[in-house]
């Protein structure tokens, strides 16, 4: 399959992906239309939003491995994914031990850093699963080291959070 063809067929995947989530609206919006009407229509809108999204997401997903599976054989792209990847998790476990040494809030800088901690610990499932599938895809072995390197943090803020919520009195 040539390059042309492959571009084609992801972009189709995402179109799918589109019409997939405007279908999941319209059917929202039928449903939600046969309740009583109240003053939450933006409650309606915000599920509308999170229904049609999920929808998206969930058949963006084809297009998205397949893009990432014709890409296998370009090794700078992963090399860039690799540094990125690596760079993100730490300073993901950064800003998950920045707790330890910090409690003020009043600076933004530290509450944008206390935000984008406590998003780490809820994403470590979703992270460790991508990093853990770059690796696999990942064409070169100083790549797959990097990234294996990255699904090591990932799994350290998730032993994290183990200890945050499992034991908050100890922090």
């Amino acid at each position: 399959m040539g390059r042309a063809a492959r571009i084609a067929v992801v972009l189709a995947g995402y179109a799918a992906a589109i019409g997939v989530a405007v279908i999941a609206a319209w059917a929202y919006n039928r449903r939600v239309a046969a309740f009583p009407y109240d003053t939450s229509g933006g409650m309606y809108a915000g599920g509308e939003m999170m229904y049609s999204l999920a929808a998206f997401f969930c058949v963006a997903l084809v297009p998205t491995l397949l893009a990432l599976w014709f890409l296998r054989g370009n090794e700078k792209f992963w090399n860039v994914v690799a540094v990125a990847s690596l760079a993100f998790a730490i300073a993901g476990l950064l800003a998950v031990l920045t707790p330890l040494v910090t409690t003020s809030t009043r600076n933004a800088a530290l509450a944008l850093l206390g935000l984008f901690g406590l998003a780490q610990l809820l994403g470590v499932p979703l992270w460790v699963l991508a990093f853990g599938l770059f690796a696999w895809l990942a064409p070169t072995r100083q790549s797959r080291r990097k990234l294996l390197s990255a699904l090591a943090v990932e799994l350290v803020i998730g032993v994290c959070a183990l200890v945050h919520w499992l034991a908050p009195s100890r922090l």
